[in-house]
């Protein structure tokens, strides 16, 4: 009971050191990892593939043209025209989906590095190492305890920063995120069906009215006018829905594969930072 009381700090330490050693070579944490980078990696390329499919959606609807000739004067209107903005803002959401995708494949590469069997073993090693160096207070030089002590939480560092920011960024996703993307997601698949459903008809009632005659005409270019009208006010409510949602989900893969990420780096330098420059035992 004394030992255990004289003890207690050298204990706990030991039993952090090997318990974490056994999730080094567990692959606990790191099933964790894969998994959040592949559900984020499938939710990057659903998104890049709406934008892609949006872009041609937009495209074919700006080239849209309808004749109008109301008392003898020729005059073109391209209604789709209103979604240049709009097809700006899903040219730079595509890029930005496949900046994402990149950062979540070198994600998932440096787990797959610090996950090696043999790195896993090498870090078990030198956590095991430090608990038996704990133990041996008399018989082990300091300095060799130092080395041993930075080398071991340099490792550790290494090994464990990427499931450990897959894991905090998975439940601030879950938390916070999930609900705005896949709101933001449903919009934009409804607008890719509506945008394309607006340039079918447009160009169905440019093949009905190609051959009209000119005694026709007239009555024929109020009804296009009519429909213009109606076609350009569908778009402008695309084109807000549109920008709102594309902007929810840049803010959400942002944050969440670049900005999550660059503050987790930031903070794993300053670890290795201070792990180096700190002294575990002091010089006798």
């Amino acid at each position: 009971m004394n030992f255990i009381k004289n003890n207690y700090l050298k204990i706990l330490i030991t039993l952090f050191l090997l318990l974490f050693a056994f999730f080094s070579v567990s692959k606990t944490f790191d099933t964790v990892g894969e998994q959040y980078t592949d559900e984020s990696f499938k939710r990057s390329l659903v998104s890049f593939a709406i934008a892609k499919g949006l872009n041609g959606a937009i495209s074919i609807v700006q080239g849209t043209e309808v004749a109008l000739e109301p008392a003898g004067i020729g005059v073109i209107l391209t209604p789709g025209q209103i979604l240049d903005p709009a097809n700006d803002l899903v040219e730079r959401f595509s890029w930005v989906m496949l900046i994402c995708s990149v950062s979540l494949g070198i994600q998932s590469l440096l787990l797959t590095i610090f996950s090696s069997l043999y790195f896993s073993i090498a870090v078990a090693v030198a956590l095991i190492l430090m608990a038996i160096f704990i133990w041996r207070t008399q018989t082990s030089s300091r300095q060799l305890k130092n080395i041993l002590y930075r080398m071991a939480a340099f490792f550790f560092i290494l090994r464990f920063f990427i499931p450990v920011m897959a894991v905090s960024s998975d439940g601030m996703y879950k938390a916070f995120l999930e609900a705005v993307y896949v709101t933001s997601t449903q919009q934009l698949e409804y607008s890719d069906r509506a945008i394309t459903a607006i340039s079918k008809e447009g160009t169905q009632i440019e093949t009905e009215n190609k051959d009209v005659p000119w005694y026709k005409s007239l009555s024929s270019d109020f009804s296009k006018t009519f429909d213009v009208e109606r076609r350009v006010e569908q778009l402008k409510i695309e084109v807000e829905n549109l920008t709102s949602h594309i902007i929810d989900l840049i803010v959400i893969f942002v944050l969440q594969t670049i900005l999550f990420p660059l503050l987790f780096l930031w903070l794993c330098l300053k670890l290795m930072k201070a792990n180096f420059s700190y002294r575990y035992f002091s010089k006798q």
